[in-house]
């Protein structure tokens, strides 16, 4: 762990471990399924003859634990965030390669694992009634990656393996309204946030060589609609939202990032529970990509925290 890190961890460490009446805790785990998208690509010669058929699709678990400690600023409606947390995702990645009558020439399907352990800062601000809202609230966040470890395993006949350990962060801003309407318990929730991940280069143990560092850019902007039903502590909502990715890659010996790009639309219907004793929040969220280049891609999300 160097300096930066260190002190990083030192940072959020004070924050979580300041007295329990000076703020609030929060246990969160985030369980994540995402069935990718199935593609089949046949290209041809320039003679028009068959040349390859690839079918790919990738399946993602994720899960993460996540604990942080908020405290008021002098200002009321400013408050720091301490955040230490854990991310395991696993990756069911299909790579096949057949021939002109469907038979298999090449299978590179294999299994992908990544951990990461992070330490970071947030704030939170609420600027109450500006721009028309009832209020807006705006955060930002950095998280270093005190360790991340990577491997691939499970390998088909024609996959590589791959493990590593590596370092990078990520952070965030965003901001999101909040508008009642002439209609009791319906309200409208625009939003736009800024997101950017970046790991280093790594060495992969299995082949003894240097991997591409990687940088990941997102943009998102949508309106929601949120509805407050008649169950005491039930909450739904729904509405579109635009997504801009940016995926780069870099090797050793490279001094230019090499990106590319994609934007989306997605759908999302979330349900939320917050339970008459103060503590205890559920989240069920399906998100469904409408265009892009993973359309058809389905996230189903299930969110549990506690307060104390």
């Amino acid at each position: 762990m160097n300096h930066s890190d260190t002190l990083l961890l030192l940072c959020s460490a004070c924050l979580l471990t300041s007295t329990a009446t000076a703020g609030q805790w929060e246990l969160k785990t985030d369980l994540k399924y995402t069935d990718g998208a199935r593609s089949d690509n046949t290209t041809y010669d320039s003679s028009g003859d068959f040349d390859k058929r690839k079918v790919k699709q990738k399946r993602k678990s994720e899960l993460e634990t996540l604990l942080t400690y908020t405290v008021e600023s002098t200002l009321p409606e400013l408050e720091y965030i301490g955040r230490v947390g854990h991310l395991f995702k696993r990756t069911k990645d299909r790579d096949l390669q057949l021939k002109d009558d469907g038979s298999l020439k090449k299978d590179k399907t294999r299994t992908e694992f990544e951990r990461i352990t992070y330490a970071g800062l947030g704030l939170r601000y609420d600027t109450g009634k500006v721009l028309g809202a009832d209020r807006w609230i705006l955060k930002a966040r950095y998280d270093r990656y005190l360790h991340v470890s990577y491997g691939a395993n499970q390998l088909h006949e024609d996959a590589k393996a791959r493990s590593g350990d590596l370092k990078g962060y990520e952070w965030s801003v965003e901001a999101k309204g909040e508008y009642s309407t002439h209609w009791p318990g319906i309200y409208l929730h625009p939003f736009v946030e800024y997101k950017q991940e970046r790991l280093n280069l790594w060495h992969d143990d299995k082949r003894d060589n240097i991997q591409e560092a990687e940088m990941e850019q997102q943009y998102e902007t949508g309106l929601f609609l949120s509805w407050l039903t008649p169950y005491d502590g039930w909450e739904l909502t729904t509405g579109p939202f635009w997504q801009r990715e940016l995926d780069a890659e870099r090797a050793d010996d490279e001094t230019n990032w090499i990106w590319d790009d994609d934007e989306r639309w997605i759908a999302q219907l979330k349900l939320e529970y917050e339970a008459p004793m103060p503590g205890f929040e559920l989240e069920l969220a399906v998100e469904q990509h409408l265009n892009g280049g993973d359309k058809g891609e389905r996230r189903y999300n299930l969110e549990l925290s506690y307060e104390f």
